[in-house]
């Protein structure tokens, strides 16, 4: 039976969202994506891996679809879709998190961005 591949949203990537096991290669592809082509990508349905508030309510209104808040861990699989939603906003003071208003306003700006990346 094949395997059902998944699209993810979240805010980050990190090494541990891969099937890495001693014996295995991942190769993951990377590129920016523009905010058609994720609506585009999120109308066949998606799982949310946005894990604070704010964020999901400004991509919710950023994307105009519901991204419910979701605090969980990933593993991407072979055919699966990352699309991560990047700040480039710097690094925060400790303590520090965004409100939906800075959110939005790093979008208006540019400096948010969207990135998809695929598990090959």
């Amino acid at each position: 039976m094949a395997q059902t591949q998944k699209v993810y949203l979240g805010n980050a990537f990190s090494l541990s969202m891969l099937p890495l096991t001693p014996a295995e290669k991942v190769n993951v592809e990377f590129r920016r994506a523009s905010t058609e082509e994720v609506r585009a990508l999120l109308s066949n349905g998606f799982v949310s891996a946005i894990g604070h508030p704010a964020t999901a309510s400004a991509l919710s209104k950023i994307l105009g679809v519901n991204v419910p808040t979701n605090r969980v861990s990933i593993t991407l699989q072979p055919g699966d879709t990352l699309i991560v939603f990047q700040l480039a906003v710097g690094r925060l003071a400790p303590g520090q998190e965004l409100g939906e208003q800075d959110i939005l306003s790093a979008f208006s700006q540019g400096k948010a961005f969207f990135v998809i990346a695929r598990v090959q």
